[in-house]
């Protein structure tokens, strides 16, 4: 057993109030969660707005890891510091994905509620839409059954920051600008499908009033070419298959094993040699990591260095195959809208991607491979 100082920082944000002074618990048998427990019996705050650090070292104490990896003894003071409300992260991306899948639909179909009109979409608009939708079903996806979070919730202010990001930008904007009636080549669509359809209808429309091309974003010069759009879907598809594939590799290397008895040597944790094991293919990557996440959406999470495909060239493959999907979209629909949110996702994500890179830098040291670029192949 030992005893453990509890502090909060010398300006804390948000004061914790009836913070026990001390809490004895057994390093060998203890975890982290149970610290956190006989706090919340005292504070009533929940353990997920609790951060655990050492004084001394300022190690960040990682929920539902066993006690006895830190360097703990008799009079051990520990930090302890109310992060503020949390919303589970799983909950978050779905919030946050659902959102543009509801407006893309909604301006697609909805013509005559949300354009006073009803017309036919171009095939770069069919185009556009088929590929968006499947984008975020594909995230939506990855989400419940391929992701394993290293941090379990995140402030829940992220919610606000995630729903302008993905409803207003990514939903509401690029959908009405997308969508928006285009009558220049109102039979390409068709033509996509059977060459032999006339292009006549497309005056007859115009002249009918069936639809108005006066803000429309894509003028004659700037439709994209059906021919074009063959291989920009292609791209796309490789684009997304790649970055399923990165999210396959970092699923594997944080499979999120269940909290083991440390009472008892039967425990269900999968060891660091079947992890390894496990890894050997995507399929079975995939496989295993729902399998652990499935048994325990808490636990240890362990983390190695990333390697094979695209992590060979930059740290962060996922964003870069992303990056690429979007710059697809924005090609294909050549809209300023589409233009901006692709804008915005990049700043986001090499912001994102540069702050991992130095992680992973920082935590591999010299193991790290010195020649791996942030997002970019062979650039940066």
């Amino acid at each position: 057993m030992v005893l453990l100082f509890l502090k909060q920082p010398a300006t804390p944000k948000l004061p914790i109030t009836n913070l026990p002074p001390v809490v004895e618990v057994d390093r060998e048998e203890a975890s982290v969660d149970d610290i956190m427990n006989a706090i919340q019996s005292s504070t009533k705050l929940a353990p997920s707005r609790l951060k655990l650090f050492l004084a001394s070292s300022k190690t960040v104490l990682v929920p539902n890891s066993p006690l006895r990896v830190y360097d703990m003894h008799d009079g051990t003071r520990v930090f302890v510091k109310d992060i503020g409300p949390q919303i589970h992260r799983r909950t978050l991306l779905l919030t946050a994905y659902s959102g543009p899948v509801f407006f893309h639909i909604l301006f697609y179909y909805c013509q005559s509620f949300i354009y006073g009109t009803t017309f036919q979409h171009t095939a770069s608009q069919v185009l556009a839409f088929t590929l968006i939708s499947l984008h975020f079903a594909k995230r939506i996806f990855e989400t419940v059954f391929v992701h394993v979070f290293y941090r379990i919730t995140v402030s829940f202010y992220s919610l606000y920051l995630y729903l302008f990001h993905y409803w207003v930008l990514s939903g509401v904007f690029m959908a009405y600008y997308i969508y928006y009636p285009s009558c220049t080549s109102v039979p390409s669509a068709q033509r996509l499908i059977d060459p032999t359809v006339s292009t006549a209808s497309s005056k007859a429309a115009i002249s009918s009033g069936a639809c108005s091309s006066s803000i429309s974003l894509l003028s004659s010069s700037m439709e994209t070419e059906e021919t074009s759009l063959y291989f920009l879907s292609a791209v796309w598809i490789f684009a997304e298959l790649s970055n399923f594939e990165t999210h396959l590799i970092l699923a594997n290397l944080r499979i999120r094993y269940p909290r083991p008895s440390f009472a008892s040597a039967d425990s269900t944790s999968f060891s660091a040699p079947q992890s390894r094991v496990l890894g050997s293919s995507s399929a079975v990557r995939f496989a295993s990591s729902m399998a652990s996440y499935s048994s325990s959406t808490s636990g240890l999470v362990a983390r190695r260095i990333p390697k094979g495909y695209g992590f060979d060239l930059v740290s962060c493959p996922n964003y870069f195959f992303e990056l690429l999907a979007w710059t697809v979209i924005a090609l294909i629909t050549r809209s300023l809208a589409s233009l901006l949110f692709l804008i915005a996702s990049g700043l986001q994500m090499w912001r994102k991607a540069a702050r991992k890179h130095e992680m992973y830098k920082k935590e591999f040291g010299s193991q790290y491979p010195k020649h791996r670029k942030v997002l970019i192949p062979y650039v940066k």
